[in-house]
């Protein structure tokens, strides 16, 4: 039973997370009946990092040192952000969810019941879709206001807003959270190949000379290694089931 969503979003110091410490949190804690009626909990907080926060990832989230100078510190704050997560029932969802599990689990907060990656599960549901970022599908799904509305893209709350829309939006055309808990635990399911002169191309058009290299070369990239060897299966199948279909025509002649 599902008890409640809790999306979470991290704006950090670093782009990976070895070397990434938080500068901004939020959560939204939605409870059923999700989103028709369902009650809303939004918190959000500045963290002040033990680091200077580098100009490059200030550029992405436009957070400075000034802005933190005052925050609490992650030891101040860590409790607030287990108590949401830590409770029977409760789903912890992040759009890439990859990322924010291994930040938290690196501050010291690692057993979250259960994760929901909203980019994966958008690889699956959409894969035609022009980009699978938070923002891209936020505006190619006729979710984003423009500049009429009041916005703050990389700010942990208006991006855990945005993963939230997503969220509903993927319920609304009946991905099941069982699916979407399942493939959050797979490679992601990479719409087309990013490698070689195949990259733009959708796998099913791909060399498969070219889905061999890679499932026997390719050694950092486990999404592609998992896509690749995906539609290596495919074939397979469909070579099988032709095969079967062959032989039964067979059987039915008459001599």
């Amino acid at each position: 039973m599902t008890e409640a969503f809790v999306v979470i979003d991290l704006e950090t110091t670093g782009l990976e997370p070895a070397n990434a410490d938080i500068v901004e949190w939020a959560a939204i804690v939605i409870r059923p009946p999700w989103f028709d009626g369902g009650s809303f909990e939004e918190v959000s907080a500045l963290v002040k990092p033990p680091v200077p926060i580098p100009a490059e990832t200030s550029a992405v989230h436009h957070i400075i040192d000034a802005d933190v100078k005052d925050a609490p510190a992650w030891s101040e704050q860590s409790s607030q952000v287990i108590a949401l997560l830590d409770q029977k029932g409760r789903i912890a969802v992040a759009h890439n969810a990859e990322y924010e599990k291994a930040v938290l689990a690196k501050h010291g907060i690692p057993l979250v019941p259960a994760w929901l990656c909203t980019y994966k599960a958008a690889c699956r549901i959409w894969p035609g879709a022009p980009g699978l970022s938070n923002e891209v599908l936020r505006y190619w799904l006729g979710l984003g206001t423009g500049r009429t509305g009041h916005q703050q893209p990389h700010s942990a709350l208006h991006d855990a807003r945005v993963t939230a829309q997503i969220l509903s939006e993927l319920l609304r055309v009946g991905a099941s959270i069982e699916d979407m808990l399942k493939w959050t635990t797979e490679p992601a399911l990479l719409p087309t190949c990013p490698l070689g002169d195949w990259r733009g191309k959708k796998w099913g058009e791909v060399d498969e000379g070219f889905l061999m290299w890679i499932v026997r070369k390719i050694q950092d990239r486990p999404d592609v290694v998992f896509c690749a060897r995906t539609e290596l299966d495919r074939r397979e199948r469909e070579r099988r089931a032709a095969a079967s279909a062959t032989t039964n025509a067979e059987d039915d002649v008459p001599f």
